[in-house]
């Protein structure tokens, strides 16, 4: 069963950090969608670490990338934490979708944290076909 946790950092401006564990798919999608959603409604910038997820799927890719988007046109952060060592598949999934510059990826929590925190939101425009 897919996990997700939400730490929310109040401090100036404000961050959530949500953490996915194991493997997500369009099971659990929906359910990110909606915490990111209540998120960027509270003005919180986001944090989305990668580090202890096994498998995302392209409905987890869409719901982060829809996000990211909203995020932007709302002058938030939205960073990715995805280490180096460890995350083969992950990285792979990034890059065969061309989505590896679309998001703002970091390999530790606290670099992810401060991007986010400066307003990084992500890369450049993600087109069909890219």
């Amino acid at each position: 069963m897919s996990q997700l946790s939400v730490t929310l950092q109040r401090r100036d401006p404000p961050l959530a950090v949500v953490a996915l564990y194991g493997e997500h798919d369009g099971y659990s999608s929906t359910r990110l969608d909606n915490e990111l959603a209540v998120l960027l409604d509270g003005g919180f910038g986001v944090v989305v670490d990668l580090s202890d997820t096994t498998f995302i799927d392209s409905q987890t890719l869409s719901v982060l990338l829809a996000t990211r988007h909203c995020a932007q046109e709302s002058d938030l952060g939205f960073t990715v934490v995805l280490p180096d060592e460890g995350h083969v598949h992950l990285h792979r999934r990034l890059d065969v979708t061309g989505l590896r510059t679309a998001f703002a990826v970091f390999g530790s929590l606290s670099e992810a944290c401060d991007a986010a925190r400066s307003g990084v939101a992500g890369g450049g425009r993600v087109h069909a076909g890219s």
